[in-house]
């Protein structure tokens, strides 16, 4: 693409449509954590949820083995053949060069940089605020998301029920024991609300690094699930054999024999 003052004309918008493109930049630095963690195969599942049709052609071609002269090539052709101006425009330029830069392995702080150049600064300088963990919104939005994904009838699973029976210390205990990746393979296979009491319990940094953890996740075997939740079980119950029971913690364990 030729980015000069003619194309500056052609995607200008509305700063609605503007702040629009700030949610398609957020999902895009995702796969980017997504590609550099697990590599590009990872992308694959994303693929085929995808409602996005151009950024579904353009992962396609990633994953395919393509070269990124190619890729860009093909794409820069899809764009200037559809004649787009405004926020399609702009909408398209975002995802194209969010894929070569994932393609190319770049830093996610460099992609960021780059996509939200093409929005200017006033509107830029909004995106930590709404969708950075600085300001908590991207987290917040995340268990908000977590909080509607399931009916509040979704059948508990057998961890889930031994989780609901810790109080809050034990929690908190359990999760100082076991290892992230352990909790996000489990945490796929729990109720919302089992969900929402460990993220709520988790401090923000440890809370962040599960949510990062669990959207880099790719599909995990049944029995690779299964392992993980039987050591957080195992720790469960080492925790319950290591804590007294409230009374005896208070030294009221019944009157004394006269």
């Amino acid at each position: 693409m030729n980015y000069d003052w003619a194309f500056a004309r052609r995607i200008r918008c509305r700063r609605e449509d503007q702040q629009q493109c700030l949610l398609l930049i957020s999902d895009i630095l995702l796969l980017t954590k997504k590609a550099r963690s697990l590599g590009l195969l990872s992308l694959i599942e994303t693929i085929e949820a995808c409602p996005n049709r151009f950024l579904k052609k353009g992962l396609q071609l990633i994953v395919d083995g393509e070269k990124p002269h190619t890729v860009r090539e093909i794409l820069e052709i899809s764009i200037m053949a559809g004649g787009f101006r405004g926020r399609e425009l702009l909408e398209r330029c975002i995802i194209l060069e969010g894929l070569m830069g994932i393609q190319a392995g770049l830093n996610p702080k460099s992609i960021q940089e780059l996509l939200l150049s093409f929005i200017g600064e006033e509107v830029a300088r909004t995106y930590e605020t709404e969708f950075g963990d600085g300001g908590g919104g991207n987290l917040d939005r995340f268990l908000k998301n977590l909080e509607q994904s399931q009916p509040p009838s979704a059948a508990q699973s057998p961890l889930s029920l031994l989780f609901s029976k810790l109080g809050d210390d034990e929690i908190r205990q359990c999760l100082k024991e076991i290892s992230t990746l352990d909790l996000a393979k489990a945490l796929k296979y729990m109720n919302a609300k089992t969900q929402m009491r460990i993220f709520n319990t988790l401090p923000k940094p440890g809370a962040l690094f599960l949510r990062e953890t669990l959207e880099q996740m790719g599909r995990v075997p049944p029995s690779a699930v299964a392992e993980a939740q039987e050591r957080i079980e195992a720790a469960i119950r080492d925790i319950r054999r290591r804590t007294p029971p409230p009374q005896a913690a208070a030294g009221l364990t019944g009157p004394t024999p006269v």
